[in-house]
Order: structure tokens, then sequence, then C-alpha cells
């Protein structure tokens, strides 16, 4: 098993930020809203594949993402394990896009309504709160499981 690699960007303008409605029924977030997001390509910083990444996904482009969070997803039923490193930015440019229909579509969520809002999963409610806290020095560290044998939840979440 290797631990692969990933970024996520959320991007915030006017009050709201960029998540992606998950469109592949094999994922465990399918018609979730969850940040957009993948894994950076050779010889390229976490901070360049934020960029790439927001761009290929939504069309926007954005600068100085700042590091706010660290999340591990594991997957023990097929040993799967993504670590991945969330940036926010609100250095936001151009029109949301959806350049990838088959996989997600970019929906601007009101920051406000996050917590009302059903499409978004309680871990992310609780993840976007602590990196969107403009006073906040401390950075996300959370884990979420699911398949886990020995566990009487398929699907378990903690902040560390």
């Amino acid at each position: 098993m290797s631990i692969r690699t990933r970024v996520a960007c959320v991007a915030v303008r006017d009050g709201h930020i960029v998540l992606m409605e998950k469109l592949i029924p094999s994922y465990f977030n399918y018609k979730q809203l969850a940040p957009p997001g993948g894994g950076p390509e050779l010889h390229e910083t976490l901070e360049e594949a934020c960029i790439r990444e927001m761009d290929e996904e939504t069309g926007l482009k954005i600068n100085c993402p700042v590091l706010k969070g660290v999340v591990s997803y594991i997957n023990h039923g097929n040993n799967d394990h993504a670590v991945t490193f969330f940036f926010v930015t609100d250095e936001v440019q151009g029109e949301l896009i959806t350049k990838e229909p088959e996989k997600h579509v970019p929906r601007w969520v009101e920051i406000e309504t996050l917590t009302d809002n059903k499409l978004v999963p309680c871990y992310y409610k609780e993840f976007l709160k602590i990196m969107l806290n403009e006073n906040s020095v401390v950075l996300l560290n959370a884990r979420l499981e699911w398949n886990k044998k020995d566990s009487d939840k398929n699907f378990i979440w903690s902040i560390v």
C-alpha cells in the first residue's frame, strides 16, 4: 500500500466558497459537496497543485493559497490512504465553469449557510469552520475512515 498526497483548495469570494458536487456513484461523497482538489504532478509544489486543480476543475484563477489543514482519508476496505493538504485563498478571479461535468459540478456556497446546507457533509462543515476562522493560528488535523473491520460504524471521522 502506498499513501497518496492530495491537495484541496477553498476559494473564498464575496462571502461564498466554491464546493464541488460529486457525481460519480462510487465516490464515498457521491451527491455531496466537497472542496475542489486533486494530486500534485511531478516536480509541482502543493501550492502549485492547488492553483492548477482549481483552474482545471472550476475555471477560477487563484493566488497565494495558504495551508490551513491536513486530513487523512483512510479506506480500510481496499487499503487506500490519502493525505490531503487543505489550502484557503481569497485571491480569486474569473467565473465559475463546469469543466468536468461527468465528474463534478462547481457551486458557489454562501459561508453563512454552510451549517444548514444538507449537501455539505457534517465533517466538512466542522473542517471549514476551523479553516475559515481568520483568528485561528491552529491548523486543522483530521481523519476520515471507512470500511474498518473492527468498528461498529461504517464511517467515522475525527479532528485530532
